[in-house]
């Protein structure tokens, strides 16, 4: 099987970086777990939206059983999209790396092509594999229209119409729609459209190596408040992350003299507009660099409780990160697994943060307790990774027979009007 896909710099086998974010970090694992256990072959391809004027397609690195494509193609064409005063229509705008990736497709000749996550370079890779009537599965990483929206200052009202369009049609494109959680997909159902074909794979965790991480002899950089609740978040610097209900639950724990001290994992852009909200979340939260693997093992495991008061998120990380540090995690009533956390005994680990007050009552009653053990059962069992990948290999498996059987059955009707002469 030849699976095609969007990928990231930073998935290279040799690459020096860390795989950051959700998607960057699935097509790792995914394209390791193919490699090292799988006779199937992963073309990656890495966009690139740059000054050039021109759109350039070419092979980046090969290695065995892998191999990435870069297409290089003029930014202006992404903000005639993201930036639009008047609509048109996508697919002519970004015509011409379409057909670039239509020539790829016609030569690779991939079974499948995998949209991991979805946004205007992905909407790309979706119309070459329509117009070669190659399978496509999508995984929705996330909510893209719900992102949109809540970053709408970044865009043009009819852009932002035109992008939530594409995910729309993401759904009626594709063979089959993968979801996160049930959350995700009754949101997605619900606000953006609601397809025939999809299922629920939750995002893949490697428990065992993750615990490996740890390294006791770092935890002295995050507890250095002695006799302290510690509290803390690894998030990045982001409206839809919630940093401002983390900085009002310090406050407030601060001016009740709580015995709690909150950590926060994250990066404020340096830019003079945000130095004011430098200074306020860092008299009240210790703010701590980006980490690698091992640093964000000693993290969770050196934290009493890690907290997501998240606007909107459809699977973090950082919960499975909490659960294999057994580490208990606090989320919103926006956060995916929310679904998971009330079925399995953890519905007062779920926290509606928009009162201070009630969230910070919340956190009392819960704080020092272990999570229930069916809740960490559930999750380490459904997220295991092998379990993930093997099911994303059988979806994939199954649209490519499907395909196969619509071809069969429609040269059989296009030969029945011959049959049919003959008898007759």
């Amino acid at each position: 099987m030849k699976i095609l896909t969007n990928s990231f710099p930073t998935n290279m086998p040799d690459a020096e970086e860390v795989s950051q974010g959700g998607p960057a970090n699935f097509a790792r694992l995914f394209s390791a777990q193919i490699a090292s256990e799988t006779p199937h072959k992963w073309i990656g391809l890495i966009f690139s939206a740059s000054k050039l004027k021109t759109i350039k397609l070419k092979k980046s690195f090969f290695f065995p059983q892998r191999e990435y494509f870069k297409l290089y193609f003029p930014k202006k064409l992404f903000k005639e999209i993201t930036l639009a005063e008047n609509f048109r229509d996508p697919e002519k705008i970004l015509q011409a790396p379409i057909k670039k990736i239509i020539s790829l497709i016609l030569r690779e000749k991939p079974d499948v092509v995998f949209l991991n996550g979805f946004g205007v370079f992905n909407w790309i890779l979706l119309c070459a594999a329509k117009k070669t009537d190659t399978p496509v599965v999508i995984q929705h990483a996330g909510i893209w229209t719900k992102e949109l929206r809540l970053h709408k200052h970044n865009y043009s009202l009819v852009g932002r119409k035109i992008m939530e369009q594409m995910e729309k049609e993401s759904t009626f494109f594709s063979s089959a729609e993968v979801f996160l959680n049930t959350w995700s997909r009754d949101y997605y159902r619900k606000n953006v459209a609601n397809g025939e074909n999809s299922e629920v794979i939750p995002l893949p965790f490697d428990f065992n190596s993750f615990k490996k991480n740890i390294n006791s002899r770092h935890k002295s950089v995050f507890t250095g408040v002695n006799g302290k609740v510690r509290i803390g978040t690894i998030a990045r610097w982001d409206d839809i992350k919630n940093h401002k209900a983390l900085l009002a639950l310090s406050r407030m724990a601060k001016r009740k003299k709580l015995p709690w001290h909150f950590y926060a994992v994250t990066k404020i852009p340096d830019a003079p507009s945000f130095e004011k909200k430098r200074r306020a979340y860092e008299k009240n939260i210790t703010v701590i660099p980006s980490l690698n693997r091992t640093g964000v093992s000693d993290f969770c495991k050196s934290m009493d409780l890690l907290i997501l008061p998240s606007i909107f998120d459809v699977s973090p990380t950082v919960v499975l990160e909490a659960i294999a540090t057994n580490t208990p995690v606090v989320i919103s009533q926006n956060v995916g697994y929310v679904h998971e956390f009330v079925k399995h005994g953890a519905k007062n680990w779920v926290i509606n943060f928009k009162n201070t007050s009630k969230s910070l009552t919340g956190i009392k009653k819960i704080i020092k307790k272990p999570m229930p053990e069916t809740l960490q059962r559930w999750i380490v069992l459904n997220h295991d990774s092998k379990k993930v990948f093997s099911s994303y290999l059988d979806l994939f498996n199954s649209v490519i027979l499907d395909k196969q059987r619509r071809s069969i059955s429609s040269q059989s009707q296009i030969a029945l009007p011959e049959t049919s002469a003959v008898e007759a």
